[in-house]
């Protein structure tokens, strides 16, 4: 073979590289975001069927829509992204919900819905190499979901969950305990919040994928590094405001605290990580 061919094969071989890499990377964000509009599609086909019904007796309610997130280009990193985001804050009667990130099904129940088991997913974003100066030459980490069991106890305005989620991608093949509790305001009959705090311990698996260092990534200036078990505190406000017949303004923060092993990361640049999100929602 002469050199010329051979560098062509190696062009050939470094642009399917390329593109494998944008395709999986479409793909991660693809189902990280699935569940969001499947629920989007079933819960405007409902919508349509009970358009008559009064509120009380539709199957669907809630807000769902579309709007724009800004968040960090990776967890613990410094610089931001905005991109467009679906936006669903649903009930499917009293055995499935969309929450945002969060996507459930309830699988078992008390008699005065007091009291559940519920079958969740949520998403994690992972990162590629471009999306920092700390990540240069390292491995893109894909991104994931993650999904379990919540045990869940409260009502509609207040409640508790605790539950155990692992990687159903096999991106990190990790998982984690997460107990959050939450609670509802009612500000105007047009204006109100939600609140909730928790914490989360991520195991190794998972600490390790994505905020550590593997030996053939380190370099002088970022030494090979394994944060090992961590645990990352949360919080979050999703506001709406309601206007017109039908519209709602809906829009949020969420910070996070990360773990103090995970902080001490090389790749890490912020211990606190914070989500905005605002958008435009349609009332079912």
């Amino acid at each position: 073979m002469s050199i010329s061919d051979a560098l062509q094969s190696t062009e050939s071989s470094l642009v399917v590289a390329s593109c494998a890499g944008q395709r999986r990377t479409i793909r991660a964000r693809l189902v990280c975001y699935c569940v969001f509009a499947a629920a989007g599609a079933i819960s405007g086909c409902a919508r349509a069927d009970d358009a008559s019904a009064d509120s009380e007796h539709k199957l669907v309610t809630g807000r769902i829509g579309a709007g724009a997130l800004t968040d960090s280009r990776y967890s613990g990193g410094a610089d931001n992204q905005t991109f467009p985001v679906p936006l669903a804050e649903i009930d499917v009667g009293d055995f499935a919900y969309v929450d945002y990130w969060e996507a459930g099904i309830f699988v078992a129940s008390n008699h005065a819905k007091t009291f559940g088991l519920a079958v969740v997913a949520t998403p994690r974003l992972g990162f590629s190499s471009t999306d920092g100066q700390r990540l240069a030459g390292m491995t893109r980490r894909m991104s994931s979901i993650e999904a379990g069991l919540s045990i869940n106890y409260g009502s509609e305005d207040a409640g508790v969950s605790l539950g155990y989620l692992h990687d159903v991608t096999g991106a990190s093949r990790g998982g984690l305990i997460r107990l959050l509790t939450f609670k509802h305001f009612d500000i105007t009959s047009r204006f109100g919040f939600d609140a909730y705090v928790g914490v989360e311990r991520l195991d190794a698996k998972v600490a390790d994928y994505y905020y550590g260092v593997a030996d053939h990534e380190a370099t002088a200036a970022r030494p090979a590094f394994q944060p090992g078990d961590s645990t990352a505190l949360s919080a979050g406000l999703h506001f709406n405001f309601d206007f017109g017949r039908k519209s709602s303004l809906l829009f949020g923060y969420e910070p996070t605290l990360l773990g103090r092993t995970v902080t001490r990361s090389p790749i890490v640049e912020r211990k606190m990580a914070s989500v905005f999100f605002i958008g435009y929602g349609w009332r079912l």
